[in-house]
């Protein structure tokens, strides 16, 4: 029964293509249905799989989009600082929200100054390390950024083992200690258990943060059968891919609402959890109704992953951050760069879509090509690029960071987001290892996350709620 109900298809792997087939997705580290777009007619459907504080005590963070006013925007945000500071929270210059007694998890004024350290080992030289962020109101801190590895499972090029566990140390060793992986990633959860029972005597010697496992827990098919010994016995197996007596943070998928067995399953989790095999429980690819739905059903979630980026608005406009903001949910976004679609690669390229043969390079292109389809035409993309590039090298200008670039600031504007925890980064080199670590050395003004908004403002999509589109409900 459990082979049956976590068999590897290749095709999920590479294609995405097929409904029953939805899965959970992170971030490709650079490495439209809404029809009116340069880029061509698009059919492509791509299915895939803060701190402690009581709601009232919360303040409300409402974020305007799709199709409201900057000023609007601009204005309900210097609200939410007032309305912060009145309720003893502290506004952080990274823009997140947090209680005073919790403050020291989020990044610091020193962080954010970003004095320069070189790290000897990964042949870069970085401005800081990666802060850290408690999910939700539970017991688990992660890094701000993390490391993916859907890149593992196939539909990214060829790798060795030994370099996948050599990138992981690199990331690692900078403060990106936690690392995103999954039950349907093929080889992905074998290599990070490597890696960790490779770890666990050297940061004990070296006095360095363990790496933090983030996996899931992902349901297509035989969704009726799936039982309570057969939850357990998968989260066995994970632990021992693993190599870990209890998984850190299990996120959960479900394929098919009309399957109304998730919160059943959901809870069998939360068994587990209460015998000391999981300790904290998170979903992913969820719409905003059945998050809700689990959350009534009393199953703790402390976090929730999702496409979220500035071409993909789909939490914010369907009022998710602002319900996992008042209900102690932290989302943890993938796709903030879109493979590399919101980075200076692209900028200036007015006239030159993306051809074929780029949007297929690899699996996460495939996917972030078709969000950037949906957000609307290939130059309204290149406004997006030049405003972010505008404000990059004002962020150069007046000193925050000498170095900022397009892709730092797609990713400074997602985690500026409300109840955005961390980003995720897909790794198969270290090549933007020093770049990605220097989104946390600055912060964006509120100037600058209005000029984002009014470009963003003016998509035709992604529409509805996380993941319908992908899931044909759209």
């Amino acid at each position: 029964m459990i082979a049956r109900a976590t068999a590897f298809q290749p095709p999920i792997q590479a294609e995405r293509s097929s409904r029953p087939a939805v899965r959970t997705l992170s971030l490709s580290c650079r490495d439209g249905d809404e029809a009116d777009s340069m880029y061509g007619s698009s059919s492509t459907s791509v299915p895939s799989p803060q701190p402690q504080e009581s709601p009232s005590k919360r303040p409300q963070l409402v974020q305007q989009d799709s199709h409201s006013s900057s000023s609007s925007s601009s204005r309900r945000r210097r609200q939410v600082l007032g309305t912060a500071a009145a309720a003893g929270w502290t506004a952080l210059s990274s823009g997140l929200y947090v209680p005073t007694a919790a403050s020291a998890l989020a990044p610091s004024s020193s962080l954010l100054t970003g004095a320069a350290t070189t790290d000897t080992t990964t042949r870069t030289t970085t401005t800081t390390t990666v802060p850290q962020i408690q999910l939700g109101d539970g017991t688990l801190s992660v890094s701000r950024t993390i490391q993916g590895y859907w890149q593992l499972a196939g539909g990214h090029g060829r790798y060795k083992e030994s370099d996948a566990l050599a990138n992981m140390k690199a990331h690692c060793q900078v403060g990106m200690n936690t690392l995103d992986t999954a039950d349907i990633y093929g080889p992905s959860e074998r290599v990070v258990g490597q890696f960790v029972a490779a770890q666990s005597t050297t940061t004990n010697q070296q006095q360095q943060p363990p790496p933090v496992v983030c996996t899931k827990f992902c349901c297509f098919r035989f969704l009726f059968d799936i039982d309570r010994a057969e939850v357990k016995q998968r989260i066995l197996q994970q632990c021992e891919r693993l190599q870990l007596p209890k998984l850190p943070l299990v996120q959960f998928f479900w394929s098919d609402y009309e399957i109304k067995r998730y919160v059943d399953v959901a809870l069998y989790l939360t068994e587990l959890k209460e015998e000391g095999l999981i300790q904290e429980i998170g979903a992913t690819n969820f719409d905003l109704p059945r998050l809700q739905e689990l959350k009534k059903a009393g199953v703790p979630i402390v976090s929730h992953q999702v496409q979220l980026s500035a071409l993909d608005r789909r939490p914010v406009q369907s009022g998710m951050t602002d319900w996992c903001l008042a209900n102690n949910v932290s989302l943890i976004a993938f796709g903030t760069v879109a493979s590399g679609i919101l980075s200076n690669q692209y900028l200036g390229r007015r006239n030159e879509p993306l051809t074929d043969e780029e949007s297929r390079t690899t699996a996460s292109m495939r996917l972030y090509t078709a969000t950037a389809r949906r957000f609307g035409s290939w130059s309204l993309l290149q406004e997006l690029l030049e405003t972010m590039q505008m404000i990059a090298q004002q962020v150069q200008d007046d000193g925050r960071c000498q170095t900022a670039t397009v892709a730092n600031v797609a990713q400074r504007y997602v985690l500026q987001t409300p109840s955005v925890a961390s980003v995720l980064i897909g790794v198969r080199n270290q090549d933007h290892l020093a770049e990605n670590v220097q989104t946390h050395t600055f912060a964006l003004t509120q100037d600058e996350m209005d000029l984002i908004d009014k470009v963003v403002a003016k998509r035709s999509g992604p529409k509805g709620d996380v993941w319908q589109i992908e899931r044909g409900m759209i």
